[in-house]
């Protein structure tokens, strides 16, 4: 039997020779490297920065900007009123995340008193907000706008204090954060290991978990990304991503470590975009759909977007015929890479070298990537398996889940995505999740590659793909398709082209946009709504055929 991935307790020479090529130098020592990466807390490596910093610019967002020094001055401050209301190390504070200076001043405030931030999204419904607030055991909830009358109005027991950013929004009855003294509360020793966030999965295909992200966790994720994308303190980022996730979050945290400049533009505009990037932005971040936009609308002044040292497209697959596009329309190569909610980001197409489309690429430096099979054997390249991380970036758990139900095997974290070794370049391929493999008349079909061949299509813009409980073949395909003025019978020929028949879908619902969050995920749930059972009485023409028996 082939030796499994949880019986190799060194580095192989596959990840370090993948580090080596990510940060442009040959790494032999990986207990250093990782060390490196993981040493330190995110207030202390962040306060570091500022001291160094104090006078450069760090963010910018709508018509205000801060230096590193002032948003230092403003975390300590945010810091001395949470204290004031009893937040201590180890307190969880719900923070009701629109994109601000505020209110990153106060998620780096609790992280300076060592507490932990659960990040709640001001769009999350009354019942959403008050799971979160529940499990994640909250004693303090801050924020401003809607999203903090939200929070406030979910009856979460157990909230002892509530804090709001704006003055606008003392009619809740919260306490004003910011603005009470001049206290600055300098930086506590946190332990690298406490837990800075505690993240909840997307819960696409079931409910969310409560997911602790520590400080090493956090820090190491960031670091190698920077190590292995040229970060330096002379960039300038623009996304317009929330910072309630991750995606958006790690780019505060790539700035605030490297006392670089970001401007959080909060809600996607091309124009904004593109007056960024010609003002001097270097570094980009954006999901699929965001770099779809920036070419539809922006016309030629698309060029612009190659003055770009860095654009990268993450948080959903990358069509490659949106790759060849922007390519084509900008000079400039977009990186894509791939990560999880409890790992990080864990691979990555190169900053120099060759970029493959449909690839997310290498380990980055200090995570480890298997590919196996059911029983945790390697497979061989080119074949289909579980993709499985290790390293300082990973999580230790989710809270309340028995050791039995937690997604470890050996020390390695299981992903829950599929993926395949391409077997020209050493790079990964995405092939989709293991709980979306459709099984239909005993032959599996990966959703990743269905929908891949219709965003091919040249009337489609989107298209995603299901397994839908069928009593005659237990599993049927069905996809939804955007724009609904899609001809349904191209379609069907188009499919019939470049699938085999069990893979094609029996049910095609068209749509006018398919249901994704803020990041670009599918919401499974809202997506299954939209699709009645099988047999049902519906507007949806099949355009394959069964699978063989």
């Amino acid at each position: 039997m082939r030796s499994l991935p949880l019986e190799r307790p060194e580095v192989e020479q596959s990840a370090l020779d993948a580090w080596s090529l990510h940060v442009g130098r040959s790494v032999t020592d990986a207990v250093a490297l990782r060390e490196e990466l993981s040493t330190g807390s995110l207030p202390g490596a962040f306060a570091s920065t500022a001291r160094r910093r104090s006078g450069a610019l760090a963010l910018s967002v709508g018509e205000g900007s801060v230096t590193h020094g002032e948003l230092d001055v403003m975390a300590g401050r945010a810091a001395a009123s949470l204290a004031r209301l009893g937040v201590v190390a180890g307190s969880a504070v719900m923070l009701v995340a629109a994109v601000g200076a505020e209110e990153i001043a106060a998620y780096l405030g609790v992280l300076r008193l060592g507490g932990t931030v659960i990040l709640a999204s001001p769009a999350l419904t009354r019942s959403e907000m008050h799971t979160m607030a529940s499990e994640g055991e909250v004693d303090v909830i801050v924020g401003s706008g809607p999203g903090l009358a939200t929070a406030l109005a979910s009856g979460s027991p157990g909230i002892r204090e509530a804090a709001c950013l704006r003055d606008a929004d003392r009619e809740t009855g919260a306490t004003m954060l910011d603005g009470v003294s001049d206290d600055v509360r300098p930086v506590e020793p946190v332990a690298s290991d406490a837990v800075a966030i505690l993240a909840f999965t997307s819960g696409s295909t079931g409910r969310p978990k409560p997911t602790p992200l520590s400080h090493r966790n956090l820090l190491a994720s960031a670091r190698g990304v920077m190590s292995a994308w040229r970060w330096s303190e002379q960039d300038h980022l623009v996304h317009s991503l929330p910072i309630s996730h991750q995606h958006g979050l790690s780019g505060v945290h790539a700035t605030l470590l490297a006392g670089s400049r970001a401007s959080l533009l909060g809600s996607f505009d091309p124009e904004t975009t593109l007056r960024t990037v010609e003002s001097g932005a270097s570094i980009h971040f954006g999901v699929p759909s965001i770099h779809q936009r920036l070419l539809d609308t922006l016309g030629e002044q698309a060029r612009v977007l190659g003055r770009l040292r860095l654009a990268v497209s993450g948080s959903g697959p990358l069509p490659p015929e949106l790759a060849a596009r922007y390519l084509e329309r900008t000079g400039q190569s977009l990186l894509e890479r791939y990560g999880t909610t409890e790992s990080g980001l864990d691979v990555s197409n190169p900053y120099e070298g060759d970029r493959a489309p449909g690839r997310v690429g290498l380990a980055l430096p200090g995570v480890e990537m298997a590919v196996v099979d059911a029983a945790g054997a390697p497979v061989g390249e080119g074949e289909t398996g579980e993709i499985l991380v290790r390293g300082p970036h990973v999580f230790s758990g989710y809270l309340g889940v028995s050791s039995a139900e937690q997604p470890f095997m050996g020390g390695w974290f299981r992903t829950g995505d599929l993926g395949a070794i391409d077997s020209e370049t050493g790079y990964l391929r995405i092939v989709g999740r293991t709980k979306d493999v459709i099984i239909t008349g005993g032959m599996n079909v990966y959703p990743r590659e269905v929908e891949d061949v219709l965003r091919r299509h040249p009337a489609v813009t989107d298209a995603v793909v299901v397994g839908v409980a069928s009593p005659r073949w237990g599993e049927e395909v069905v996809a939804l398709v955007a724009p609904s003025r899609v001809d349904r019978s191209d379609l069907a020929r188009f499919a019939a082209e470049h699938l085999a028949s069990y893979k094609r879908p029996k049910r095609v619902l068209l749509v006018e946009k398919i249901p994704r969050n803020s990041v670009g995920k599918t919401q499974h749930e809202r997506l299954l709504q939209l699709i009645p059972p099988a047999g049902a009485a519906m507007p949806l023409d099949g355009i394959g055929s069964p699978p063989p028996r």
